[in-house]
């Protein structure tokens, strides 16, 4: 792509994204390729662009000669999608110990308690957000840029899931009030019981109870040092 296809193609780009991410397209309708043109007074190339990096991060197919829709995920999807969370967060927590500072783990914090107050607010939008900023913040303490990235890709995905599958997922108190006690395990620099505290939490937002044998996660929670 082009520097100057690029320029036009990136507020496509945002714009479709943020139809998608505020529900105005819901999963499995149509892209209206045409009206956002005509949107941006532009050819349908840096819509096409801006589609293909969509459909790369997982929030839209596009089905050759035919015409781009919104993603639809199967349960199985979802459940997969949670066992990545589960090691990427996972090493995450290991790295951060190894890379992380006390002033990192107390701004995750920070952003934990913002979390848990959105949802004492009822504003589920903020809540998402901070839900979102957590995970990605735990990532960004590794200074790991290929895990950074990684975890940039599927938070779409995650933000795409909450929004359009609620049901899929749990909402409860507990899973963020995880959140906090995550970070205040790394404080403590006690890696077990950040690691465990990691895994049940995504066990318990993606219902993966009985997906996998018992013991299937045991690698996880092994201390590295």
């Amino acid at each position: 792509m082009s520097k100057q296809s690029s320029s036009l193609s990136q507020p496509v780009y945002e714009y479709i994204l943020n139809m998608i991410m505020t529900k105005q397209l819901s999963t499995g309708e149509k892209i209206p390729e045409n009206k956002i043109a005509e949107v941006f007074g532009v050819s349908r190339t840096p819509v096409r662009d801006a589609m293909r990096q969509l459909a790369n991060e997982g929030l839209i197919n596009i089905l050759p000669n035919r015409f781009a829709q919104v993603a639809e995920y199967a349960e199985t999807e979802i459940l997969e999608i949670g066992t990545l969370r589960i090691l990427l967060d996972s090493i995450a927590i290991k790295l951060c110990l190894l890379y992380g500072s006390r002033a990192d783990f107390l701004n995750l914090k920070r952003i934990a308690i913002e979390c848990e107050n959105a949802y004492k607010a009822n504003d589920y939008a903020l809540r998402c957000k901070y839900d979102m900023e957590f995970h990605m913040e735990l990532a960004n303490i590794t200074k790991n840029s290929i895990l950074i990235k990684f975890q940039k890709e599927i938070n779409l995905r995650v933000q795409f899931i909450i929004l359009h599958y609620p049901n899929s997922i749990t909402h409860d108190q507990t899973y963020l009030i995880q959140h906090k006690q995550i970070a205040d395990a790394l404080i403590e620099h006690n890696e077990s019981e950040a690691l465990q505290l990691m895994l049940d939490h995504m066990s318990g937002f993606y219902n993966l109870a009985g997906t996998y044998p018992g013991d299937f996660f045991n690698f996880v929670t092994q201390k590295s040092f």
